[in-house]
C-alpha cells in the first residue's frame, strides 16, 4: 500500500504499525486455535492485500486458484471494478471444470464477488445453485437459483450477477431463457407478496415485470425463503417451489428495475447483445427526474425520499427548494461509506434531530444514509425574533441564539462524496463556488498564496484582477437565489436612502428586508435600521455597482446582464460565482435502526436448548430442568435433553460428542460428514446442567441464578 498511494512519512509509519500489530493479533489467535478448544484448529479469515487476494480466498472451495493476478491485470487495463466483474467472469467460465454447470456457477461467483469486493457473503450464500436447464424447444438455458443473503450485495450487485450470468452463457454458447406465460404471470403475484412480508424498495409495475422476465436472457430464480405461498400459478413445472422466493423478487425489483440505468451503461459500453429490452424499461421512465439527453441535463425535483414518509419525523428540506441542504462535494474524516457529513451547528439547528448516526433520506443521489458531522463546513444562517439575521458557524453559536430563532433561512451545507453519486449512476449536479474551488483556481495561476484562504476583501479584489479568478466565497452571498429585479430593487433602495460609515445602513422596509435575508447578508436591526454586517458591506455595494465618495454612495455602473450573476459580475469588474447551486432535499428517515437488536429473552449463550420451544430460548430454565430428577423414572432421563447438534469425533478414543474436543483425551475432534455442512447432524442426550457446572470450572467461576429451587 505504502508504495502506491502517495502518503506522508507520518502516514507510512502509521500503516506499518497497523500492520504489525494485525500480525501479532493472528499468532495469538494461531495459538489459541491450536488449543483444539475451536471448531478448527487454524483461523478461517486470511489475511488479504487487495481486493484480488481478498476474493481468490473467500473461494478458495470453489476451484479458483490464480484467479487474483487475472482480477489484478484486469483491473489495470478497464481500471473499473464492474467491467472487471464481466471480464473475469467471462474468463474464469473458459477454465477447465467438471461440468457445465460447475463452469457457470463459478464464473458467476467470481464474477459476484468482485462487484461486491471480496468482503460480502453474496458469493457465497446468496447464489444458492446454478443449472442448466432446457427450453420447449430444446434449447438449454442457465437457471440462476438466488438466496435470500443476496440482499446483502445491494441492487447493483443483484443486477449485475444477472449481466455477469449472461456474459457467460454467451462465452460457453448456451441459449436463451424462454419462460412461459405462466412463469411471467407467477413474478407478478409473487413480488406484491413478498413486498407483504420484507420491505422492499421499489416495487414495479405488472407491465414492467412482464417486459423484464420475458426478454431476460437468464433464468432468474431463487429458493422460497418465506413461509406465505402464492396462490395462482402454483406447481409449475420449471419451479421448485410455491413459496415466495425472496431473492429472486430482490433481483428483479430491486436489482434489474432499479438499477436499469447501471445496466445499460455496461450493456452500451461492452456491445452485449439481447439486452436491448433495459433500454426499452428506461424509455418508460424518462417523464421526470434528471434529462437523460447529452445536450442538456437539468436538475429537477425529485419527491421520491418524501414516500412512505412517516408522521413524527421532520422535513429537513423540500426538493431543491431553497433554503435546503447546499450540496458540497468532499469526504470529512468522521463519515464512512453511506454516511454525508453536516456543519454541528445545522444538526443542532434541526431541533437536534439530526444526532450522529441518525438515518435521513436525501433527494440525490437517492439512498439514505447516516448523519456525521464536521465542522469545516458552512453552518446555518437564521432569524431572530428581534429581526437580526445570524450566521452560526459553531453549536455554541447556534445554542446562544435558538430560543430566539424564528426562521432558518439557510440550512447550511450538506457534504456527499463523488462516490455516492458515482455509485448510484447518478447525473453529477453543480455545486457552490467553494474554498477548495477557488484554491484550485488560484493554483492553476501559479503560486499559492499564503494568504489564499483567509484574504482581506482588498486582497481578494486584488486577486480576482491580477489572477484572473472568481471572488473568494468568504465575500460571496446567495446572488445565485435571488431575481434580476429584486437586485435591482435593493440597489435602488441603497443608492436613495442608504448611508455608509463602517458598516451599511438602509431603513427597514419589508421589501428590501427581504431581499437581504434572501441574500443572507447577516444583519442586524436598530431604531428603524438595517446595520449590514462591516465584512459584506463594501462586497455588497460593488456588486451592485455602487460605490463610497466624501461618505456619500454613489452610482458607478448600471446593472445589466441577462441574469443575476453575469449583471452583479459586470458591475463589479470581477467575476461572482454562485455560493450555491444546487439544494438537497432531506427528511429523517428510521431512527429506530440504529437501535441495538434484542431477542426475548435474551440470549446468554450461543447453545441449543432443544427444538420443541419447551424453554424458549431461556438457558437457565433448561439447565434447571436438566438437574431436576422425575421421581417415578429409574433411568437418567430427566438429567438429559434432547437436542439437535453437530456430531463430531474423538480420533483417539473414537467417541461421538458435540463439542470440538474430547472431554476424556483433550483431543480436537473432527467433523462427521463434509466440511460445508459443519458434520453430521443429529440428535443427541446433552446433560446441559452438567456441561454448565464444568464450563465454570474451566473459567474458576461459580454459579449464580441457575441453582434448583
Amino acid at each position: 500500500m505504502n508504495d502506491t498511494l502517495a502518503l506522508s512519512e507520518e502516514m507510512k509509519a502509521y500503516f506499518k504499525l497497523l500492520s504489525e500489530k494485525t500480525d501479532i493479533c493472528y499468532k495469538i489467535a494461531e495459538k489459541a486455535r491450536k488449543m483444539g478448544r475451536d471448531p478448527e484448529e487454524s483461523v478461517e479469515i486470511p489475511q488479504a492485500e487487495d481486493l484480488a487476494s481478498r476474493v481468490e480466498k473467500l473461494l478458495s472451495d470453489y476451484n479458483v486458484e490464480g484467479v487474483a493476478d487475472d482480477i489484478r491485470r484486469l483491473t489495470t487495463e478497464y481500471n473499473n471494478r464492474e467491467i472487471v466483474a464481466l471480464m473475469i467472469a467471462k474468463e474464469v467460465a473458459r477454465k477447465p471444470a467438471s461440468s457445465q454447470e460447475e463452469a457457470v456457477d463459478r464464473a458467476v461467483r467470481v464474477g459476484l464477488a468482485v462487484l461486491t469486493e471480496g468482503i460480502l457473503v453474496a458469493p457465497l450464500e446468496g447464489i444458492a445453485n446454478t443449472k442448466i436447464k432446457t427450453n420447449s424447444d430444446g434449447s438449454s438455458y442457465i437457471d440462476l437459483i438466488f438466496a435470500g443473503p443476496i440482499r446483502a450485495a445491494g441492487g447493483t450487485g443483484q443486477a449485475m450477477s444477472v449481466l455477469i450470468a449472461d456474459m457467460v452463457r454467451q462465452e460457453l454458447g448456451i441459449g436463451k431463457y424462454i419462460p412461459t406465460k405462466e412463469e411471467i404471470a407467477r413474478f407478478d403475484e409473487e413480488i406484491p407478496l413478498y413486498k407483504q412480508c420484507q420491505h422492499l424498495q421499489f416495487s414495479p409495475t405488472p407491465q414492467e415485470i412482464s417486459l423484464i422476465v420475458s426478454n431476460c436472457p437468464v433464468c432468474v430464480d431463487g429458493e422460497g425463503t418465506e413461509t406465505i405461498e402464492i396462490s395462482g400459478y402454483r406447481d409449475l413445472p420449471r419451479i421448485e417451489t410455491n413459496r415466495v422466493r425472496g431473492g429472486a423478487c430482490l433481483v428483479i425489483a430491486e436489482g434489474m428495475c432499479q438499477k436499469a440505468s447501471k445496466l445499460k451503461k455496461h450493456v452500451d459500453k461492452l456491445n452485449i447483445e439481447g439486452w436491448e429490452f433495459i433500454g426499452e424499461y428506461i424509455e418508460s421512465h424518462k417523464s421526470g427526474g434528471d434529462d437523460d439527453k447529452d445536450e442538456e441535463k437539468i436538475v429537477r425535483p425529485s419527491m421520491t425520499y418524501l414516500k412512505d414518509l412517516v408522521a413524527g419525523r421532520p422535513i429537513f428540506g423540500h426538493p431543491c427548494q431553497v433554503g435546503g441542504f447546499r450540496l458540497r462535494y468532499g469526504r470529512a474524516r468522521t463519515a464512512g461509506l453511506a454516511a454525508l457529513a453536516f456543519n454541528p451547528a445545522s444538526m443542532y439547528a434541526m431541533d437536534e434531530f439530526m444526532a450522529l448516526g441518525t438515518q435521513v433520506k436525501i433527494e440525490r443521489p437517492g439512498k439514505a444514509c447516516v448523519v456525521t458531522p464536521c465542522d469545516a463546513l458552512d453552518g446555518p444562517v437564521v432569524l431572530l425574533k428581534n429581526g437580526d439575521l445570524v450566521y452560526c458557524q459553531t453549536k455554541e453559536e447556534l445554542i446562544a441564539v435558538r430560543d430566539n430563532i424564528v426562521e432558518i433561512v439557510d440550512n447550511g451545507e450538506i457534504l456527499i462524496p463523488y462516490g455516492e453519486f458515482c455509485e448510484n449512476n447518478h447525473l453529477l449536479v453543480p455545486c457552490g463556488y467553494t474554498k477548495e474551488w477557488h484554491r484550485e483556481e488560484v493554483l492553476s495561476k501559479g503560486e499559492l498564496p499564503n494568504d489564499w484562504e483567509d484574504p482581506t476583501y482588498e486582497r481578494a479584489k486584488s486577486m480576482c484582477k491580477d489572477l484572473g479568478v472568481a471572488l473568494h466565497p468568504k465575500y460571496n452571498l446567495f446572488w445565485y437565489d435571488v431575481t434580476l429585479e429584486s437586485v435591482k430593487t435593493l440597489r435602488s433602495n441603497i443608492l436613495e436612502k442608504g448611508r455608509i460609515e463602517k458598516v451599511l445602513t438602509v431603513p427597514l422596509e419589508p421589501g428590501v428586508k427581504r431581499i437581504l435575508e434572501d441574500l443572507c447578508a447577516p444583519h442586524k436591526v436598530k431604531n428603524g435600521h438595517i446595520d449590514v454586517e462591516e465584512k459584506y458591506s463594501l462586497p455588497i455595494l460593488e456588486c451592485l455597482g455602487l460605490s463610497v465618495k466624501n461618505n456619500s454612495i454613489i452610482s458607478v455602473k448600471e446593472l445589466n446582464g441577462e441574469d443575476t450573476l453575469a449583471a452583479i459580475s459586470d458591475a463589479a469588474g470581477f467575476e461572482v460565482r454562485a455560493k450555491a447551486r444546487t439544494r438537497i432535499g432531506t427528511r429523517m428517515a428510521r431512527p429506530e435502526k440504529a437501535r441495538e437488536r434484542e431477542m426475548s429473552p435474551k440470549i446468554h449463550a450461543l447453545f441449543p436448548v432443544g427444538k420443541d420451544g419447551q424453554y424458549g430460548k431461556d438457558i437457565a430454565s433448561a439447565i434447571k430442568a436438566s438437574r431436576s430428577r422425575p421421581p417415578n423414572l429409574n433411568s437418567n432421563a430427566g438429567y438429559t435433553l434432547s437436542i439437535e447438534v453437530g456430531k463430531r469425533m474423538c480420533p483417539k478414543c473414537n467417541s461421538h460428542t458435540f463439542r470440538s474436543w474430547c472431554r476424556t483425551c483433550n483431543t480436537h475432534t473432527s467433523s462427521v460428514g463434509s466440511k460445508k455442512s459443519y458434520g453430521g447432524g443429529g440428535e443427541m442426550n446433552i446433560n446441559i446442567g452438567e456441561e454448565f457446572d464444568a464450563a465454570l470450572m474451566h473459567v474458576r467461576e461459580r454459579s449464580v441464578g441457575c441453582q434448583m429451587s
